[in-house]
């Protein structure tokens, strides 16, 4: 099976295989030399969420993901993207 790859914006969604659900709940900007950070919440076996910043890895079930981008996408709107590492 080929790795994952996932990009959402702040406040949206994703289903990933095996019914196991991703939310973007929230964005910061990194500002006066603090990075980036990204609040995700994930639903799997159980629910949890996570305060990362880019490259930082995260479990989802057994699969390992990382952070691989955090970026304002157009109009205003913040987002990051996701990739399942192999």
């Amino acid at each position: 099976m080929a790795p994952q790859n996932v990009a959402l914006q702040e406040g949206t969604q994703a289903y990933l295989e095996g019914g196991t659900k991703m939310g973007l709940v929230d964005v910061n900007m990194g500002e006066d030399g603090d990075p980036s950070e990204v609040i995700l919440f994930v639903k799997d076996e159980g629910e949890n969420e996570f305060t990362l910043r880019l490259g930082d890895t995260f479990s989802v079930g057994d699969q390992t993901w990382k952070v691989d981008r955090i970026e304002e996408v157009g109009g205003g709107r913040l987002g990051a993207a996701f990739s399942e590492i192999e």
